[in-house]
């Protein structure tokens, strides 16, 4: 199967018909029986379109958003994106987490062939080395990223990272990632999981764009996986999201195509940010704090993440109405559609 699609909300729907209608298995693994399609490739043409919206299918925005931001800090800490979502309790090991995609890429990363080669260089970060390779030779076949490694194969427990690579070319002046995956839970991953790849294709464009000291601009984002299924325990909401499909078009926005991410993150501001939001325990503080009545000066893009979260944060203190205000302060209109 090989599929190009405008945006990621047209890349899901076609996705969940082929696999729940026209799979290429039913089998259990791990004894949790599955719907399965292999060796599936579809490419995304505009990368920034990036947010599902299906309304059916109830998109946490705000998980999105956390989870970015997670990835962009390093952090490999389990309880603070549980915070977010409960299911990273279930794969926690020790309080970390093996697909804390973050540490591996943004953190330093030690190799046994640094180590045979008595290399002086102690760390590196695979982040770093991708934007030293390719600007070192535009036209690098080597700028990968790896996420799994052999060790999640024989010590890994309870979570095993399902990315294998993440491999950007630059082609024409133009950013384009190749994610692969070994294994990729279609109602609930990828859902996820392509917003937040897309996020360090743009990422990167803007870190070639400060580097090469010429503009790079996003090429088409490119997903690979090997097992994509749906577990049977979803099979009643794939066939809800299917059947609503005509009703929930009238939920996606005339124009589904973030911003540009205007500069890289302040991510030490925006943590600390996260952090008094998270503490807040009053609905009016809280909306003092999304409307960035803070020590901290962002512009719109990532005033709109605090925006965010602090809706989340309204949204735990039981506050609907506030919640839904925060939504509707954002910049971007998009983000209105998340409103719960």
């Amino acid at each position: 199967m090989n599929h190009t699609y405008s945006t990621f909300t047209d890349a899901y729907y076609g996705l969940l018909r082929d696999v729940y209608e026209n799979y290429d298995y039913e089998c259990s693994p791990r004894d949790q029986k599955i719907r399965e399609k292999l060796a599936v490739k579809f490419i995304i043409e505009n990368p920034r379109a990036r947010l599902p919206f299906i309304k059916t299918r109830n998109i946490s925005l705000s998980y999105i958003i956390a989870e970015a931001l997670y990835y962009f800090s390093g952090n490999e800490r389990t309880d603070w994106i549980a915070y977010y979502s409960k299911f990273w309790n279930n794969i926690s090991e020790n309080g970390l987490s093996n697909s804390a995609y973050g540490c591996r890429i943004f953190k330093s990363h030690h190799t046994m062939a640094q180590k045979l080669s008595n290399s002086d260089e102690d760390t590196w970060t695979q982040w770093q080395y991708i934007i030293d390779e390719l600007a070192n030779d535009n036209d690098s076949r080597r700028a990968v990223i790896h996420i799994r490694s052999p060790y999640d194969s024989r010590y890994a427990k309870k979570d095993v990272p399902c990315t294998m690579t993440l491999q950007f070319f630059l082609r024409n002046n133009k950013l384009k990632l190749v994610v692969s995956m070994r294994s990729s839970d279609l109602y609930l991953g990828i859902g996820n999981d392509v917003p937040a790849f897309t996020f360090f294709q743009e990422l990167m464009a803007l870190e070639l764009t400060k580097r090469l000291g010429r503009q790079i601009e996003l090429g088409n984002y490119t997903h690979i996986s090997n097992s994509l299924h749906i577990y049977e325990r979803n099979f009643k909401q794939v066939e809800e999201i299917l059947k609503n499909r005509y009703q929930d078009s009238m939920y996606v926005p005339d124009n589904q195509e973030m911003p540009k991410m205007p500069g890289l993150p302040q991510i030490v501001e925006l943590v600390e940010s996260e952090c008094l939001i998270r503490h807040c325990e009053d609905n009016n503080n809280i909306e003092k704090l999304s409307s960035l009545i803070i020590d901290y000066d962002f512009n719109d893009y990532w005033a709109d993440w605090i925006k965010i979260l602090a809706s989340n944060r309204a949204e735990k203190l039981n506050n609907k109405t506030l919640q839904q205000d925060i939504i509707k302060s954002t910049i971007w209109t998009g983000y209105h559609k998340f409103e719960r």
